[in-house]
């Protein structure tokens, strides 16, 4: 069992090429028979314990790297991984805290029903005569001499019986217990007994200090980084392998968050939006490759996040960087407590200590994001909970590092209306208490004209156009925006008026088709438009209001393929 869970748990987290090895030889060691190996061990090396050990364990370890493989591998891609590397765990972690312990529980009750299978193979060899010989006990051999006395001593074979009896009885038992559980992230736990750690902080969450009025906002694509930037991104491109080359899905994007600054990425379902705020900490999947510049700034560090070693990455990640993602239910470990996820990001961030002392920062954290009963919460599971208490515990698991920056990928989605302007205001209020930065990712215009300072509309995989938000959704100057906003319903409009939508569907990728992706869909297209990729221009250099469109006010004239000049 041991060489079987072990296998097939690294296996089904590696995945590629050693997976399908593993998969294959497993496949080979159960078509085997396995009594026909075990007698064929035996009778080459004799008989004994040891060799008994080795013939029972070639053919015995199979189907424990098997169960265990298809656990971990349904597992590995799951949004909770996810979220467990942006809190900078290792692989060692993830496999001995997180993937193990789901792996092992089906594998000890498959070992349960497989005590009986043992005592019985070894029973059979050593009627064979080659199991293990006299004068050693053993429960099969037991079985074996007492058969000819039952007429005359019934009574011999039933210790024998009894304890075989009571063996697997014990293990079942053993088995569904270790597979429910309370609260065990860990088997090594009972082995390896928490220990303090030597730095200890006091279970509060501090608000950091107030910061300085921010610079006026001027053109930063053209005239630089903000001083005040604590992230900035520039041309980031990411691609993911496609029939046999690559597809790019996000192409020179570029955007920044400034100090205590609310930055809205909005778009339609497939646009980029989510990978182009996740792509900068690593969390999307292994396959993507992500190039151009993203600089994260922490007081006087600055850190370079593309191509980021992932031990740096995961001193970041969960630390100076938080994540919520959009469904909770599916990032937070059904196996575990909603007090354990807080309890580990909080060890992660080496904050806390004992037990006691993580717990109690724990429940202040559950408490900061608006969680009520911190420590009935704690002891619930995530399906206890509602879609609501989710996300605040997703928040709180986020707060445990203090986070310079917070991203939160669609935070409101799926929920009524009531709760998602709680959730807004909780976030709101922290953002100010703590002093954070945030990215919020969403196709909602009521949650960014809510919560945003800046807004940035990306469409195919390309910021369209980027701004105050005031000024990009009071004023927007590039068509796709526009239609956006046209498509809101609006409380005033007269009962039978029909909705504003756009024709055609939305672009797919940066690189799908020639010219401007939006281009089949807009209602101010020039012949210009279907061969040309408009870049981003400045609207206003005082607010850095950008739009890329050809028929923007800032440029002076259209290319040479229009056949005209237009004042926009």
């Amino acid at each position: 069992m041991t060489v079987g869970v072990v296998v097939g748990t690294v296996a089904g987290y590696l995945g590629g090429r050693v997976d399908r090895i593993v998969a294959r030889v497993v496949d080979m060691a159960v078509s085997l028979p396995g009594m026909l190996v075990a007698l064929a061990v035996v009778g080459v090396r004799g008989a004994g314990t040891e060799n008994l050990v080795i013939a029972m364990s070639l053919w015995a370890w199979s189907p424990y790297a098997r169960i265990a493989r298809a656990r971990v591998a349904g597992l590995r891609d799951s949004p909770h991984l996810d979220a467990l590397r942006l809190l900078g765990a290792g692989p060692a972690r993830i496999l001995g805290r997180h993937l193990l312990p789901p792996a092992l529980g089906p594998c000890l009750v498959y070992a349960s029903t497989d005590v009986g299978a043992i005592v019985l193979g070894v029973a059979t060899l050593s009627f064979l005569g080659l199991g293990i010989p006299p004068p050693h006990a053993e429960w099969g051999q037991m079985l074996v001499e007492g058969r000819p006395h039952l007429g005359s001593a019934w009574w011999l074979a039933y210790p024998p019986g009894i304890a075989i009896t009571a063996i697997v009885f014990a293990s079942n038992l053993l088995g569904e217990r270790l597979a429910a559980g309370d609260e065990r992230p860990s088997i090594l736990r009972w082995v390896l007994p928490t220990r303090p750690r030597v730095r200890r902080r006091p279970p509060t969450v501090e608000a950091s200090p107030a910061p300085g009025g921010p610079p006026a906002p001027g053109d930063t694509a053209l005239h630089g980084e903000r001083d005040d930037a604590v992230l900035s991104v520039r041309d980031l491109v990411v691609s993911y392998p496609h029939g046999g080359g690559r597809r790019r899905v996000v192409a020179g994007v570029d955007y920044e968050v400034a100090r205590g600054e609310t930055l809205a990425i909005v778009g339609e379902s497939g646009s980029g939006k989510t990978t182009s705020a996740l792509a900068p900490f690593g969390l999307l999947d292994p396959s993507a490759t992500v190039s151009g510049s993203a600089t994260l700034r922490i007081g006087p560090d600055v850190h370079d996040l593309v191509g980021l070693a992932p031990q740096e990455r995961r001193r970041l990640n969960g630390r100076r960087v938080g994540v919520v993602f959009q469904d909770s239910l599916a990032t937070l470990n059904p196996l575990r407590t909603i007090g354990a996820h807080v309890d580990e990001a909080v060890r992660n961030a080496g904050r806390g200590g004992r037990r006691a002392a993580t717990r109690r920062l724990t429940e202040d954290l559950l408490r900061l994001a608006g969680l009520a009963d911190p420590a009935t919460v704690a002891r619930r599971y995530p399906h206890q909970l509602s879609g609501g208490m989710r996300q605040r515990a997703q928040i709180a698991v986020a707060l445990a590092g203090r986070p310079t920056l917070l991203v939160a990928d669609e935070p409101t989605s799926a929920l009524d209306v009531t709760v998602q302007s709680h959730l807004l205001d909780l976030l709101a209020r922290l953002r100010d208490e703590l002093d954070m930065s945030m990215i919020i990712v969403s196709h909602d215009l009521a949650v960014v004209t809510r919560s945003a300072d800046r807004v940035a509309v990306v469409y195919a995989g390309r910021i369209v156009e980027s701004g105050p938000r005031d000024a990009v959704l009071g004023d927007p100057a590039h068509p796709y925006t526009r239609g956006l906003l046209d498509a809101v319903p609006r409380v005033e409009a007269a009962p039978g008026t029909r909705f504003r939508t756009m024709p055609g569907h939305s672009g797919a990728g940066p690189d799908d088709a020639p010219g401007c992706a939006f281009a089949p869909r807009c209602p101010i297209a020039v012949p210009a438009c279907a061969h040309e990729t408009p870049v981003p221009v400045t609207v206003d250099p005082r607010t850095g209001h950008r739009s890329a469109c050809l028929r923007t006010p800032g440029r002076t004239e259209l290319p040479a393929a229009a056949g005209e000049r237009d004042g926009g």
